[in-house]
């Protein structure tokens, strides 16, 4: 579905408990899991974003989930027996707070709509150790710090007591250490 949170009922079908969860499936399932559920009527979202590679001289344009190996889906309990009978699934994850999903999920897809090209970029924490990858800064390590205007590594210069702080893009970075 296209939409991950609209909610719908037939008329005359009975009202069941449904809650959303992540299907955490095999690898490279999604898609197939995602047809299932879209094959039972189930709600599920499965955010996919488009790779572009060239394969002997030509451009091969494939679509990927952005979030490899989980599908997003809104299950009652036979639905969910159902969907565990197609051997896909590795593990059902439970949703805690279904607003905040939900919300996260409707962020997703609109920036699927506006922006042409999404892409994962890695979440890091205040006080995290990075290593830049790409740019004028490439090798400098640092630990992660939040201004006032976003994000920025500060770069200690351990010898003089002193630190400068520089923003970098996320996706220029490595986490240290792991």
């Amino acid at each position: 579905m296209t939409d991950p949170c609209s909610v719908a009922a037939v008329e005359g079908e009975p009202v069941r408990a449904r809650h959303w969860c992540v299907l955490h499936v095999k690898p490279r399932t999604e898609k197939k899991m995602a047809v299932f559920l879209a094959h039972d009527r189930l709600w599920h979202y499965l955010p996919l974003l488009t790779k572009v590679r060239r394969v002997q001289r030509r451009k091969v344009r494939t679509e990927v989930p952005l979030f490899p190996g989980y599908v997003f889906a809104r299950l009652d309990a036979e639905s969910r027996l159902a969907m565990l009978k197609t051997n896909l699934i590795v593990r059902v994850i439970p949703v805690a707070r279904e607003r905040e999903l939900i919300h996260q999920l409707r962020q997703i897809a609109r920036a699927g709509r506006v922006e042409s090209e999404i892409r994962k970029v890695p979440v890091y924490k205040v006080g995290d150790l990075v290593r830049v990858t790409e740019g004028p800064f490439y090798g400098v390590e640092g630990y992660i710090r939040r201004d006032e205007g976003g994000v920025s590594i500060v770069l200690n210069v351990e010898i003089l007591g002193q630190a400068v702080a520089v923003t970098i893009a996320p996706s220029a970075c490595e986490k240290v250490g792991t």
